[in-house]
């Protein structure tokens, strides 16, 4: 029996694909925009991630996909498919990425939204002169998932990327955590005049502001912190075969009230002390600093956010890279790394939320491969 999209538990991902506009000349389109989507987001799934093993998979399992999909016009190559991605306008893609994510995510106030950068390192091509892409991603660890992505030439473009990443969000109410590359006072004005609150990493490329916030912490230190308005918190986690503790003291804006001015709303100067029990032996000891907007009494939910930060390297970048092999993809022509990558966002997202089998991305990839059963679970056909 012809399945139709009506009975699919993700029907609001394929009216996504629907709207991606076919960058193709009308009348001479042989295979639909939509059976290509829908055959490269079920290879993904499988473990395929070239495009001719695309095609073989599809050969494969032509059968198969008959119920979801139209196939009498046949399958289509690898030089096809390739040229496809190679030209839908990836704004399309990232557009169909955001609908369906608002569908499916449910964001309260206070939530953690993080914003970093990666490089698709696959995608650069020494012949042709091409740059690899660096995309720089809104992530919510809460519910996996990327919110936004925008591209940029390299890694010293993400200042430039962020603001327009952060226009397209709604933030009110929300904790936007960025590395210390953001740490920016437009920045900090914007999600604040988003009604958003900030929690930003402070290094060196703040020198004189990064020195004032080591000299407090260090000379309330030396007093013990007698007389001072503080909080403390304490964690310990186990990943990646290490045992790191981290202490978090959070001290108030009154201490450094000259760098108010400049920084909108700056309430706490946060310091993390980290012990990192290695497995060699070794020990490592680290301090890391922050401001935020978030007032001191809401201390707890500064030191989730510093933790929950970590998940947008671990949840999401790290997962494309072991898992779906982003990095060691050779894609690169014309938009096909870029729209891929939004493709990969979607799988990585279907296969976090398939929790059947208690196994990890790659592995999962490996079970649909072997299992149609399992891959039309994890789709939602």
């Amino acid at each position: 029996m012809k399945v139709t999209w009506n009975s699919c538990a993700n029907q609001y991902l394929f009216n996504c694909f629907i709207s991606i506009r076919d960058p193709r000349v009308g009348g001479r389109v042989k295979y639909p925009l939509i059976n290509i989507l829908t055959i490269v987001l079920c290879a993904l799934i499988a473990g395929c991630d070239t495009w001719k093993s695309i095609e073989l998979f599809a050969r494969e399992k032509n059968k198969w996909l008959s119920q979801f999909i139209d196939l009498s016009s046949g399958i289509p190559t690898h030089y096809t498919i390739a040229r496809v991605f190679a030209l839908i306008d990836p704004n399309e893609f990232e557009n169909c990425l955001m609908s369906w994510i608002q569908c499916i995510t449910h964001l309260i106030s206070g939530d953690v939204i993080s914003i970093d950068g990666k490089t698709q390192r696959g995608s650069s091509h020494i012949q042709g002169n091409k740059k690899a892409n660096h995309i720089v991603t809104a992530y919510s660890a809460k519910e996996e998932v990327t919110l936004a992505a925008v591209k940029t030439p390299d890694k010293t473009n993400e200042i430039k990327a962020i603001p327009v990443l952060l226009k397209k969000l709604a933030i009110e109410n929300k904790i936007i955590t960025i590395d210390a590359m953001g740490t920016q006072k437009g920045i900090a004005n914007l999600i604040r005049q988003k009604q958003g609150n900030y929690v930003l990493a402070l290094k060196e490329n703040h020198k004189r502001f990064y020195k004032k916030v080591c000299r407090l912490f260090d000379r309330a230190d030396e007093h013990q912190y007698n007389g001072m308005v503080f909080k403390r918190d304490q964690t310990e986690g186990y990943g990646h075969g290490r045992i790191e503790q981290r202490q978090y003291t959070i001290l108030p804006m009154m201490y450094l009230p000259d760098v108010k001015k400049t920084w909108r709303d700056l309430q706490t100067f946060i310091r993390v002390h980290a012990i990192r029990h290695l497995a060699n032996g070794k020990i490592e000891i680290a301090n890391r600093y922050y401001i935020s907007s978030l007032p001191l009494k809401s201390f707890r939910k500064t030191c989730f956010a510093i933790r929950e930060h970590w998940q947008i390297e671990n949840g999401l970048n790290y997962k494309l890279d072991v898992g779906l092999h982003e990095d060691g993809c050779p894609i690169y022509r014309g938009h096909a790394a870029e729209n891929l990558g939004y493709m990969r966002k979607i799988v990585l997202k279907l296969l976090n939320d398939e929790t059947s089998y208690p196994g990890g991305i790659a592995i999962k990839r490996v079970r649909a491969a072997l299992s149609t059963r399992y891959l039309k679970k994890v789709i939602g056909f």
